[in-house]
């Protein structure tokens, strides 16, 4: 069994200056959270996430796109304790008024609603929950189009994927939805419209 390890010089490299040791250090934690034998400590498991949310906030394009990719093998190697901490930072990060960290954090939780097993129901379940209100939230109370957009789209993943374990969830969600049909943005409008298809066949 391999053991991860953030003691080295690797770990280092993922906080240094120059953003090419940042990238390579990003790199090759990606390439051991691949390998299906990877075993991670308690303390390992929080520097890592930590890292790996800090690198979400980097100045460097490909560092951010690598640390938000490490995201989806990580969920499942980590305790939900970490996975709650993960979804936390990134629900907040979402309606952020740094639109790049706003960008990254949407594509961060969609890639762990993609990588979250179905066959891990409690897991599921508590992100689900604890997802599903702040989205709710976002998507009936921001002004920014854009966040309201990103809100819809990640939730309409999560109900595609999970619906059925959010039933205590679907008055609030279709109460969040429904005052967006007569959004004048069609954007908006459509992606309603996805999102309460899902609804419907999850009810």
């Amino acid at each position: 069994m391999s053991r991860l390890s953030t003691d080295g010089s690797n770990a280092l490299d993922m906080t240094s200056s120059d953003k090419d040791f940042r990238f390579m250090a990003t790199n090759d934690l990606m390439s051991e959270l691949q390998k299906d034998n990877i075993k991670l400590d308690d303390d390992c498991e929080k520097k890592v996430v930590r890292m790996l949310l800090k690198l979400l906030e980097d100045k460097n394009g490909e560092v951010q796109n690598l640390a938000v990719k490490c995201l989806g093998p990580l969920v499942n190697k980590v305790k939900e304790i970490q996975v709650e901490t993960i979804v936390d930072t990134l629900c907040s990060n979402m309606i952020s008024n740094n639109e790049q960290l706003r960008d990254i954090s949407s594509i961060g939780l969609k890639t762990v609603i993609a990588e979250l097993s179905p066959n891990s129901t409690a897991l599921v379940s508590t992100i689900c929950k604890k997802i599903t209100g702040r989205l709710a939230n976002a998507i009936s109370q921001h002004d920014d189009m854009g966040i309201r957009l990103e809100a819809l789209e990640i939730l309409s993943d999560l109900l595609n994927r999970f619906g059925n374990l959010l039933v205590s969830f679907h008055a609030n969600i279709q109460d969040s939805l429904i005052p967006q049909l007569l959004c004048q943005r069609l954007a908006v409008r459509k992606r309603a419209i996805t999102a309460l298809s899902y609804l419907t066949m999850c009810c």
